[in-house]
C-alpha cells in the first residue's frame, strides 16, 4: 500500500506530491507529469501514472487544495477505482483557503509598486501589459440551431429582454455583451468593414430589433450588467455566435468553428431544441466539437455546456422527462460526444419570472389580480407551478454539476423553500440557475485562476530583476573585490553590446527564422483534407446520374459539406498560424537570452551571484506578454445545368382513349316525368329551439348551459300536380375514339466524375483564396513581430548597459557608498516585504 499526498495550487500551477511521507524527486516521472500544468490536464490519467510509477494497486490518497479542483480529483480516482485500475482504500480532502478578492489584492500590490521607489514599475510597457490582463474579458460563445430559443436564453441570463428573436439563417449580426455591472446597456455598432457607424448610450429591445434588421450592421458591441456574476473578478462576455444554420455567410460559419477550436480561450453554450433534436443543421458542427473534446483533457470537456432548451413543452403527466434528457444524450453520443455536460432548461419560464413577473408576488395573488396580469405573465404561472410541484420537472437533477456547485444550488433551493418563495424555487427547477452556476464554476476554476497567474507573472519578474540589482549594489558597497568584478563585467558586457559585428550576426540569425514554409505545408494538408471530406458523398453514386433532381440534391449536399469543411480548415489553419507566430517569438527570446549568456561566459567573473539576463527578467516577461457563398439555389441549378447534359426527342402517336356513344332517334312518346308542388296558401307554426342560456356565467354552476325557446314562423302550403313531357326514343351505338398526341422526352445524363471535378475545383479555389489571405496575414505578423522584437532587443541592450553603469557607479563612488548602502538596504527590505505579501496572497 502507498500513502499519497497531493497539494495543488491553481494560482501558481504548482503540484506538491509525497509518497509515504517522502517528497518525490524533481526528475521523477510523476513530477514531470504534473509540473507546471493545470490539474485538469493531468488528473485523468494520474491514478494510472501512480500505479506505473510505484508498482502498487493499493492507495490511501489525501488531496489538499480548492473545492472545485477536489471535485475533479475525487471523480478521477473514483472512476479509476470503479474501472479496476487502482484499489482505493481511502480518499481524503483538506480544503485550502484563499481570499475571494485575490485579484483585487494583487492589483493593489501592483499599484503600490508603481508608487514605490523602483522606477521599472513605471515603465509604460509594463503598465500596458498589466492593464491588458486586468481588463481582459472572458468570452462565452452561445451557439444554437434555429428555433432553439437562443435569444430567449441570453435574455434569461441577462434577466431582461434585450435580444430580439430572429431567423439565424438570415441574420448577419454578431452581438457581444460584456459585463460591467452597470445600471443600463449601451452599444457601439460596426458595419461589414468593421467601421464604427453608431454609438447608442441607452440600448433597448426596440433599438436592438432595428439593428438586427439593418443589413449594414455586422457587429454590435454591448456593455451592461450580467447579473449572476461579478464583473470585478472576471468580466464575462456573452457572444451571440452565428450557428450552423448560418451557412449563407461563410465568414460567420468560420467564426463559429474558430470559437469551438481548442486554442480558443472561451466557454461554449451549445443550445439545442429539446423538442426537435435531430436536424442536419448542426451535425458537422457537433462532429467538430467531438473532435476537439477528444484532443483535449478535462478542461476541454468542461468548455462545452449543452443546453437542452424548451423543456416547458413537455407534459410530465404524459411524458417521462428523464427519457427526454436521455434522448438528448444519445443524440450527442451519436455525434461522438460521450458523457456531455447536459443542462435541460426552460429559458422562456426563467425570462418571464425575471421580467413580466419580476415585481409580482405570485404567492399571494388573488384571482382578480391574476386576470389583470399581461398574457405572458398569465401563461407563465402554470409553468411555474408545474416546475415547482412536479418532481420530475426539477431539471437541476439532470444537470451535470460538480458536487460543490450542486451543494451551493441545494442551499439556495432550501432558502427559497424556507422563505416560501415560489419564483426563486421555479428559477432553480427550470434549469437556468444550473447554467449560471456551471458558468460561474468554470470561471472560478479556469478564467479567474489564469487571470491571477497572468497578473502576478506580469510584474513578478520585474520585482526579481530589481531585487538582483539592489543586492548587487548592496554588495559592491561592502565588498571591494566584488566591486572590481562587477566593474570588469560591466565593461566587458557593454563592449559586447557595442560590438557592431556581434550585433550584425545576431540580427542575421533572427532574420533566418521563417515558419512560413511549415505554415504553407500545413495549409495544403488542410486543403486536401477538406477536399477529401467533401468528396466522400460521391462514393454513393455510380458513373452516371440520370435524374436532374438527384443531381441538384447532390450539389446542394456538396455545397453544405464544403462550407463546413472550409470553416473547419479556417479554424485549424488559424490555430497553426497562431502557434507558429508564438513559437517564433519564443525562439527569438531564447536566442536573445543565449546571446546574454554568452556575454557572461566570455568574462572572467563566472563566480558572480547573478547573470546579465537576471537584470532584465521583467522586461523579457513583458515581451512574452506581447507575443501573443455556396448555398444559394441559383448556384445549385446553374452547376447542374452546366455539367449535366439534356437531349430532347419529339414523336407523334395515336392512342385509344375510350369509346364514344352515338345515339339514333327511333320515335317519340309522352310520359309523366314527376310531380311538382304548387303553392296553395299558408299557415303559422310554433316550435321550440335549443339555445345558450344567457343567464349562465362561469360561477353559476347551478344553471343549465342550454334552454328551450318558442319561436313562430309562417309556413307555405303546397299541392302536387303531374308533370309530363315528350320523350324521343333512341338507339345507342358505341364507337372507339383515338387521339393524336405529341411527346417531348428529356434524356438527362451527368457524368459523376465530371461534376466531382467541377465542384472540387471550385472548393479548392475558394480554399486557396482564404489560405492566400491567411498566409499574407501570418507573413505580415511574423515580419512585424521580428521588427518590433529587434527594436525591443536594442532597447534591452541599452537597459543592460544602463544597469551596469549604475553598478559601476556604486562600485567607484566612494563618497556616496554609505548613503547608497543604506538606501539599497531599505529598498531591498521593501522588495522582500512586497514579495512576501504576494506569496501570502497566492498561498492556499
Amino acid at each position: 500500500m502507498a500513502q499519497i499526498f497531493v497539494k495543488y495550487n491553481p494560482y501558481r500551477l504548482q503540484t506538491f506530491i509525497t509518497v509515504n511521507g517522502q517528497e518525490i524527486e524533481s526528475d521523477s516521472a510523476l513530477q514531470k507529469y504534473v509540473k507546471g500544468k493545470r490539474l485538469q490536464e493531468w488528473i485523468g490519467d494520474f491514478p494510472r501514472a501512480l500505479v506505473n510509477e510505484l508498482n502498487s494497486l493499493n492507495f490511501e490518497v489525501e488531496f489538499y487544495g480548492m473545492e472545485l479542483d477536489w471535485d475533479d480529483f475525487e471523480f478521477a480516482f473514483k472512476e479509476a477505482h470503479a474501472a479496476g485500475i487502482i484499489k482505493l482504500l481511502s480518499l481524503k480532502f483538506t480544503q485550502g483557503k484563499t481570499t475571494e478578492d485575490i485579484a483585487e489584492k494583487i492589483v493593489q500590490i501592483f499599484n503600490d509598486l508603481c508608487d514605490g521607489p523602483v522606477e521599472d514599475f513605471r515603465d509604460p510597457k509594463l503598465l500596458k501589459a498589466f492593464n491588458n490582463i486586468e481588463e481582459a474579458v472572458f468570452p462565452v460563445n452561445v451557439i444554437a440551431t434555429m428555433s432553439s430559443g437562443k435569444s430567449t436564453l441570453i435574455n434569461a441570463l441577462l434577466q431582461q429582454r434585450l435580444m430580439p428573436s430572429k431567423n439565424e439563417a438570415c441574420t448577419a449580426t454578431i452581438t457581444e455583451i460584456t459585463d460591467n455591472d452597470g445600471d443600463h446597456f449601451q452599444a457601439i455598432v460596426y458595419n461589414k468593414n468593421d467601421e464604427l457607424i453608431q454609438e447608442i448610450p441607452q440600448l433597448t429591445y426596440e433599438i436592438m430589433d432595428e439593428l438586427n434588421s439593418n443589413e449594414d450592421v455586422q457587429r454590435i458591441v454591448v456593455e451592461g450588467d450580467i447579473p449572476f456574476i461579478d464583473a470585478r473578478s472576471t468580466a464575462l462576455c456573452l457572444v451571440d455566435t452565428p450557428g450552423p444554420n448560418n451557412s449563407q455567410n461563410q465568414a460567420h460559419k468560420n467564426t463559429t468553428y474558430k470559437a469551438i477550436n481548442n486554442d480558443s480561450n472561451n466557454l461554449i453554450l451549445y443550445v439545442l431544441n429539446g423538442t426537435q433534436l435531430s436536424t442536419n443543421d448542426d451535425a458537422a458542427l457537433l462532429d467538430y466539437v467531438a473532435d476537439q473534446i477528444k484532443k483535449g483533457g478535462k478542461q476541454v470537456r468542461d468548455r462545452f455546456l449543452f443546453v437542452i432548451n424548451k423543456m416547458d413543452s413537455f407534459n410530465p403527466d404524459e411524458e417521462d422527462i428523464s427519457k427526454a434528457v436521455l434522448q438528448a444524450k444519445k443524440y450527442l453520443s451519436y455525434h461522438g460526444i460521450e458523457d456531455p455536460q447536459i443542462f435541460p432548461c426552460s429559458a422562456f419560464t426563467a425570462l418571464n419570472i425575471s421580467t413580466v413577473l419580476k415585481d409580482i408576488d405570485i404567492d399571494n395573488l388573488t384571482r382578480a389580480q391574476e386576470r389583470q396580469l399581461p398574457s405572458a405573465a398569465r401563461s407563465t404561472l402554470p409553468m411555474i407551478y408545474q416546475f415547482v410541484d412536479s418532481e420530475q420537472m426539477h431539471l437541476e437533477q439532470y444537470s451535470v454539476l460538480a458536487p460543490s456547485t450542486k451543494r451551493e444550488l441545494e442551499y439556495k433551493l432550501k432558502q427559497a423553500q424556507d422563505n416560501n418563495d415560489t419564483k426563486a424555487q421555479a428559477l432553480i427547477h427550470c434549469g437556468i440557475s444550473s447554467i449560471e452556476a456551471a458558468i460561474t464554476a468554470y470561471v472560478k476554476k479556469y478564467a479567474r485562476t489564469k487571470k491571477v497567474k497572468d497578473l502576478v507573472e506580469s510584474f513578478q519578474e520585474v520585482l526579481e530583476s530589481s531585487q538582483v540589482l539592489v543586492k548587487a549594489k548592496t554588495k559592491v558597497a561592502t565588498d571591494e573585490d566584488a566591486a572590481k568584478k562587477y566593474a570588469a563585467r560591466a565593461e566587458a558586457v557593454k563592449a559586447k553590446i557595442n560590438n557592431g559585428q556581434d550585433a550584425k550576426k545576431f540580427k542575421e540569425r533572427i532574420a533566418k527564422f521563417d515558419p512560413m514554409k511549415k505554415i504553407q505545408q500545413k495549409a495544403e494538408a488542410l486543403k486536401d483534407e477538406a477536399s477529401l471530406e467533401a468528396t466522400r458523398i460521391f462514393r454513393d453514386y455510380g458513373d452516371t446520374i440520370t435524374s436532374k433532381t438527384e443531381a441538384q440534391r447532390l450539389v446542394k449536399q456538396f455545397a453544405r459539406i464544403s462550407s463546413d469543411a472550409i470553416a473547419k480548415m479556417s479554424a485549424e489553419l488559424e490555430s497553426v498560424i497562431n502557434k507558429e507566430v508564438v513559437k517564433t517569438g519564443e525562439t527569438m527570446l531564447i536566442e536573445y537570452q543565449e546571446k546574454l549568456t554568452s556575454f557572461d561566459e566570455n568574462t572572467a567573473d563566472k563566480d558572480l551571484d547573478f547573470n546579465t539576463v537576471d537584470l532584465i527578467k521583467g522586461a523579457l516577461q513583458n515581451m512574452r506578454e506581447s507575443v501573443g457563398a455556396w448555398n444559394s439555389n441559383e448556384f445549385i441549378s446553374d452547376t447542374v445545368d452546366e455539367v449535366g447534359e439534356s437531349k430532347y426527342e419529339t414523336r407523334k402517336y395515336h392512342v385509344k382513349v375510350g369509346q364514344k356513344p352515338e345515339e339514333i332517334i327511333t320515335g317519340q312518346h309522352v310520359v309523366t316525368v314527376g310531380k311538382r308542388k304548387v303553392k296553395n296558401g299558408s299557415h303559422i307554426e310554433t316550435e321550440k329551439i335549443r339555445v345558450k342560456n344567457p343567464d349562465k356565467k362561469w360561477w353559476s354552476f347551478w344553471r343549465d348551459e342550454y334552454i328551450y325557446k318558442e319561436v313562430q314562423r309562417v309556413v307555405d302550403d303546397y299541392k302536387e300536380v303531374d308533370v309530363t313531357e315528350t320523350v324521343l326514343d333512341y338507339k345507342t351505338v358505341m364507337r372507339d375514339v383515338y387521339e393524336e398526341r405529341t411527346e417531348r422526352i428529356e434524356k438527362f445524363s451527368m457524368d459523376t466524375s465530371k461534376i466531382q471535378t467541377s465542384l472540387v475545383a471550385q472548393l479548392r479555389k475558394n480554399a486557396d483564396m482564404g489560405i492566400d489571405n491567411a498566409l499574407k496575414y501570418s507573413a505580415n505578423q511574423i515580419n512585424s513581430m521580428k521588427s518590433q522584437f529587434m527594436k525591443m532587443f536594442d532597447e534591452l541592450d541599452k537597459l543592460i548597459a544602463q544597469k551596469y553603469d549604475e553598478l559601476k557607479a556604486c562600485a567607484e563612488d566612494q563618497k556616496d557608498k554609505e548613503a547608497s548602502l543604506l538606501r539599497n538596504r531599505q529598498l531591498l527590505g521593501w522588495i522582500e516585504k512586497v514579495k512576501a505579501d504576494l506569496n501570502s496572497i497566492l498561498e492556499i
